[in-house]
């Protein structure tokens, strides 16, 4: 079995102390899987759109079992007026990030019509925050429209303020990253390996280089 790990920060693995991010971890846990990084810190809904487009990129989905993608929370804290938007209007807002989402995933689709796409759910990075009850119930929204549209792997309940990264105290640490590894692991546990499957197929690639961008919610 392949899985393609795709998206933002968390994708990446930011805030990792180990280094493995979710792709690492999988891999570990799961030696006859084979999984590929193509997470890039600081990534947009445009940014990975912009990446389908990409050779080695659309080669690795192709050939992927699982597709696990995360990305749209940056899209809230890199856009100019977004956060004074997700305030006036949220739900507006929501709906155009949902609907930039849904293109990449049915761009994925096309690319590998097998595959099982998995999208990561949202947490709040900054739970000591004065508004962090708000956070929390944008989060909480946000999980339930996507639910309602794709195959979601919750977080919010993973990454909380005891095991944010030592690094940044905004990204998930090695705990967290582990947590949601196993939740998708979980997720994927009745998936028959493919008869093809090489003997070699436990290794991991990641990127050598290290994009590195601004970071939102992930």
């Amino acid at each position: 079995m392949k899985i393609a790990i795709l998206g933002d920060s968390l994708a990446y693995g930011t805030g990792d102390e180990s280094d493995g991010g979710i792709a690492g971890r999988i891999r570990s846990m799961l030696p006859d899987i084979e999984s590929v990084n193509l997470g890039v810190s600081g990534a947009v809904t445009s940014d990975v759109a912009r990446r389908l487009n990409q050779t080695n990129v659309r080669s690795h989905l192709k050939n992927a079992d699982v597709i696990v993608l995360s990305i749209g929370a940056n899209d809230l804290f890199r856009t100019p007026g977004a956060q004074q938007r997700a305030f006036e209007d949220p739900m507006k807002l929501a709906d155009e990030i949902l609907a930039k989402i849904a293109h990449i995933v049915s761009e994925l689709q096309r690319i590998s019509p097998h595959a099982r796409i998995l999208l990561l759910g949202g947490y709040n990075p900054v739970p000591d925050h004065p508004l962090a009850f708000m956070i929390d119930g944008y989060v909480e929204m946000w999980d339930e429209l996507l639910v309602k549209r794709f195959e979601v792997v919750k977080t919010h309940d993973l990454v909380i303020g005891a095991n944010l990264s030592r690094y940044d105290r905004f990204h998930p640490g090695g705990p967290a990253y582990q947590a949601i590894a196993e939740r998708i692991a979980e997720r994927i546990a009745g998936m028959a390996l493919p008869t093809s499957a090489a003997p070699d197929s436990d290794r991991e690639t990641r990127p050598t280089a290290r994009a590195r961008g601004g970071s939102g919610l992930r």
